[in-house]
């Protein structure tokens, strides 16, 4: 996760960045004093080791296994090098030291330790004012040196006091950000998916993480885990799509009610609930909600999944104010989640209040009863046969079953009146789609459900009503319901009329496809007319036709 290694990675790379110019500097300022055979090949191996020391620290994991201390060491050769330079004549050994001080700061800034970078400066100067003293230039000329490289690691760590309070800084402004756009995304997203993802993203990215998911305890089967959402830095990867409760970090957190770290400490790779990541370390929190415990008692801590964060470069766990972050995002999944369950629950009880009420509504007489329940039987199977996705399916049922819903604001001498209507109560008689549509908006139906509600009466060539659509702005589960409607209506017994033949019936649908109904639809509802699949649906309706006929 996103820790010392990772602060001090970034500076050892612009040491090295640095270093290019500090080995020219040192070339041009040795040229002419130092023998060419010599200084080539110095220039040759700093430059090689640099080079090397880039690939190193590259990956994070090298980096932390000895990339740190190969950067370091090579500050401490350059040092050495330049000091080294005092025990040549006075020409060669003037201004060489002042690349060394550069390079101290650089060493404290980096590693941020005082003793270390106390030790880093005393040696380089030690050599320094040793060989400023055994050229014969006196204590005058070594005090100088002296003083600016004993200063120099005091400088750095100064500079080091300042980085380490702006990244403090950084993080707690990452951190607000990260926990507002959450909170944002909890409060305003209706889809519990993309906010669990967001929230996820947010841990992951400002954790410096490779991957995470998030588990939740499943309703149906407490005892398995579901993967609600995963998201990696790296492109896909294969997580559990089911975790068994109390196996794996994320069974054992969610069985434990408490967080887990784990790392790998140079040792093989971890497994971490079957991810297909080589995976150094990782951390999981549960996902906590407060359950309503009754009145007068205060609600109790709930746990219900578990977020889970995996690293691929660095084996340092999750620690301090990092840890405090993965716990209030895992509290806003938790409070995503109880919502939504609930938001679920409150609208299954309202879709079973107005499926029986759709009910009830029709057994006011003997000619509705069913008709809505036969309906959505038929698109459903329409439906599966022309290949329509589960959530359009289940937006048929949904609407079928309440596309009549609005016939409550109907009159029953309009809807039971056994003559031709007048033109005035075929004005009333069409605004129950609309009745229905105005029923049913405030309760969060999707889209979908609510134009099957209101334009089920539609036609292709915008003949229908109540918003006369047409065309291409009739999607195929409307068709699909507008042909079902039309052919239950004319199969079944009305106030008015018998049940019509069914060869009238079939002949009224093929004079109206192309023009008033989907040809494709008509076809196969066809089909399943043919093929006897409709039979046991309408055989109270046929079978005394049939034996009427004989």
């Amino acid at each position: 996760m996103m820790n010392r290694h990772s602060r001090q990675q970034a500076v050892d790379h612009l040491t090295l960045r640095l270093r290019w110019f500090l080995i020219a500097a040192t070339g041009l300022l040795a040229f002419g004093h130092v023998p060419i055979f010599w200084l080539v090949g110095v220039l040759a191996l700093q430059g090689i080791s640099n080079a090397v020391a880039h690939f190193v620290c590259r990956d994070l994991g090298r980096y932390q296994h000895w990339g740190s201390n190969v950067v370091s060491g090579l500050r401490l050769a350059d040092g050495l090098i330049l000091a080294f330079a005092s025990f040549l004549p006075a020409t060669s050994g003037d201004g060489l030291w002042l690349i060394a001080l550069p390079i101290i700061c650089m060493e404290a800034l980096s590693t941020r330790r005082w003793k270390r970078s106390a030790a880093f400066a005393g040696t380089i100067l030690a050599v320094q004012v040793f060989g400023t003293l055994h050229s014969g230039h006196g204590i005058r000329a070594a005090i100088v040196p002296a003083i600016a490289l004993g200063l120099s690691p005091i400088v750095g760590l100064v500079l080091a006091g300042y980085r380490s309070r702006e990244e403090v800084s950084h993080a707690h402004d990452r951190r607000l950000e990260a926990l507002m756009a959450s909170t944002s995304a909890l409060a305003t997203s209706q889809d519990l998916r993309s906010m669990l993802l967001q929230t996820l993203k947010s841990a992951v990215r400002d954790l410096g993480a490779t991957a995470g998911y998030v588990v939740i305890v499943s309703e149906d089967d407490p005892t398995n885990l579901r993967t609600e959402v995963a998201y990696g830095t790296t492109g896909d990867f294969t997580f559990p799509e089911t975790v068994p409760f109390g196996v794996g970090i994320s069974g054992y957190v969610v069985k434990m009610g408490q967080p887990i770290a784990i790392q790998d400490n140079g040792g093989d790779p971890l497994d971490c609930d079957g991810v297909s990541l080589r995976v150094r370390s990782a951390v999981s929190v549960p996902v906590t909600t407060r359950a309503y415990a009754g009145a007068g008692q205060a609600p109790n801590e709930q746990i219900i999944g578990a977020m889970t964060l995996v690293n691929s470069d660095s084996a340092d766990a999750v620690q301090g104010e990092d840890m405090e972050l993965l716990h209030s995002l895992s509290s806003l999944i938790g409070t995503a989640v109880t919502n939504a369950r609930m938001e679920e629950k409150q609208r299954s009880t309202f879709l079973r209040t107005l499926e029986s009420l759709a009910t009830a509504l029709e057994a006011r007489d003997d000619y509705t009863r069913g008709h809505s329940q036969r309906v959505c039987e038929l698109s459903m199977m329409i439906g599966q046969n022309l290949g329509v996705g589960m959530d359009a399916l289940e937006e048929l049922r949904i609407g079928t079953i309440l596309h009549d819903i609005g016939k409550i604001g109907v009159p029953d001498a309009i809807l039971n009146k056994p003559g031709r209507l007048t033109e005035e109560e075929f004005l009333f008689m069409k605004s129950h789609p609309v009745i229905g549509y105005e029923i049913c908006r405030p309760l969060m139906l999707s889209e979908g459900v609510l134009m099957i509600i209101r334009n089920h009466h539609e036609k292709l060539d915008g003949s229908g009503y109540p918003d006369g659509l047409k065309g291409g702005e009739l999607p195929l589960s409307l068709r699909i319901v507008c042909v079902a409607d039309a052919f239950d209506a004319m199969s079944s017994r009305r106030p008015y009329r018998g049940v019509m033949d069914i060869n009238h019936v079939l002949s009224e649908l093929s004079k109206g496809a192309g023009v008033q109904f989907d040809p494709v639809v008509v076809e196969t509802l066809k089909n399943l007319l043919t093929g006897g699949l409709l039979d046991e649906m309408y055989r109270a309706f046929w079978e005394p036709m049939e034996e009427l006929a004989a």
